[in-house]
């Protein structure tokens, strides 16, 4: 379950934006020949419908109706009481609860006489829910509407970028309250996890790198357990549905700061110059200039269908690209970071 604040902000995301992502999605859904489109929604899977409502699920199953003209429909397994409370948070769409969520989409859509339905990550769609929907709608055609929803997505608009800054300068205050002397992971996770939730964060996930001469896999360890004279955390910070990543490297040994200071610096550089539409061509070309770095690994994440956060492939897909990971040691220092990609 979410531990953070869920409310609706009309400052931060005003009505009209959220207006103008749902036609945008109905144009895609015009060019896709579908009368409505189908998006789950979970506590995983929730960017999709949080991008078109602002409102992110806390545990339970969810579907957005989308109609090729009326008022959207979310229907979800939640009590009537939560139920009421998610229309506060939700200002463009009509909540509805029930048992069998899809049941109620399903009758919606037959209401409305839609013949041809598009459903985001068709494959991934709960069978049950599948099965509630399809039963009400026998005659009735369902598409994979992956591509077309990406279009609708991307780029980012203003308002979007504004979140993801405010997430991600919740990460870097988070990161800097890191104590490099810690001795344990809890300690580590600790100081990380307080500082995110007290600056609003609506979700923050923290992962510790305990030993980097060792390894750099990110694990969600805590109490106890020991680190290393060099180590690195990573904090994975959502805001108003926002999501982003930021690590900082750590070491107890006075040497080691010059080179991670150095690698800090760079990263911000990185950060400011790659083009998304062709990473890993512009971060070859940066660390080239920086000899005493080499490139490990790398890679570029953002919000896909209905996942916050996903590997972005495809250079088609690149100008979702929100954050970059980089695993690039410098001076015999294992380093790690990622960051918010500025936006160009």
């Amino acid at each position: 379950m979410r531990r953070g604040l869920i409310r609706w902000d009309a400052d931060e995301l005003p009505l009209e934006v959220l207006q103008q992502r749902m036609q945008r999605l109905r144009q895609s859904m015009n060019s896709a020949d579908c009368d409505a489109v189908i998006l789950y929604t979970n506590f995983i899977r929730c960017a999709a419908v949080a991008w078109l409502t602002g409102f992110s699920p806390y545990w339970a199953d969810g579907i957005l109706v989308v109609p090729r003209e009326g008022e959207a429909l979310f229907a979800t397994t939640l009590s009537k009481r939560m139920g009421m409370w998610i229309q506060t948070v939700m200002p463009n769409a009509s909540v509805v609860t029930s048992p069998s969520p899809g049941q109620l989409a399903g009758k919606k859509l037959a209401e409305g006489g839609a013949r041809r339905i598009g459903i985001l990550e068709l494959g991934d769609l709960p069978a049950a829910l599948y099965g509630d929907v399809a039963a009400a709608l026998p005659h009735s055609e369902f598409v994979d509407v992956s591509g077309a929803f990406a279009e609708a997505r991307s780029p980012a608009d203003q308002v979007e970028r504004r979140l993801l800054e405010r997430a991600d300068a919740i990460a870097q205050k988070a990161l800097r309250s890191l104590n490099d002397h810690a001795a344990t992971a809890g300690e580590a996770v600790a100081a990380v996890e307080k500082s995110a939730r007290l600056d609003g964060a609506e979700e923050v996930y923290v992962a510790v790198a305990a030993d980097l001469d060792h390894s750099r896999s990110f694990l969600r360890v805590s109490g106890e357990k020991p680190l290393g004279c060099r180590f690195a955390v990573r904090a994975t910070v959502a805001y108003k549905g926002s999501w982003v990543r930021r690590i900082r490297t750590a070491s107890r040994d006075s040497r080691d700061q010059l080179a991670i200071r150095r690698a800090d610096a760079r990263f911000v550089e990185l950060m400011e110059t790659i083009t998304p539409a062709d990473l890993k061509k512009s971060i070859a070309q940066q660390i080239a200039a920086f000899p005493e770095a080499t490139l490990d690994q790398c890679f570029a994440e953002g919000p896909v269908g209905t996942r916050p956060l996903a590997v972005i492939e495809s250079a088609e897909a690149a100008a979702a690209a929100s954050i970059l990971t980089l695993h690039a040691p410098i001076a015999g220092m294992p380093w790690c970071g990622a960051g918010l990609i500025s936006a160009r």
